[in-house]
């Protein structure tokens, strides 16, 4: 059940965002144990112009917002996290020192999933 929301500035090619999408996928899937079906990826692209980071950032740095049900431990979180920098940092070459993730734990209340994903 896994929901993840990609932040880049842009505009980026087409293969990097395919990259970003495949790899967090796989690294989601991987660490958590998640049916890949039941993991949602998605990219989003903000213009340069419309972005203020720190001056200690590239144009690389990507924001990686993962929400998922309350009650995994740490570890599993921790695992994803770092199956995550790696895979990008392999393909499209994000440093990992470019990669931030914040992890949203949710209740099943919280969230309206839909009947049958509630245990994921």
């Amino acid at each position: 059940m896994p929901i993840v929301r990609i932040d880049i500035t842009g505009p980026k090619p087409p293969e990097w965002k395919k990259a970003l999408l495949t790899g967090v996928c796989a690294a989601v899937v991987e660490s958590l144990g998640v049916p890949r079906e039941r993991v949602t990826v998605r990219v989003v692209e903000t213009p340069d112009d419309c972005v203020d980071v720190p001056d200690c950032r590239t144009a690389r740095y990507t924001f990686i917002e993962v929400i998922m049900y309350e009650g995994r431990d740490p570890e599993p979180k921790r695992d994803m996290v770092e199956a995550i920098r790696h895979r990008l940092a392999q393909d499209p070459g994000i440093e990992p020192s470019e990669v931030a993730v914040a992890i949203r734990d949710s209740s099943a209340v919280d969230l309206h999933v839909l009947p049958g994903e509630a245990s994921l």
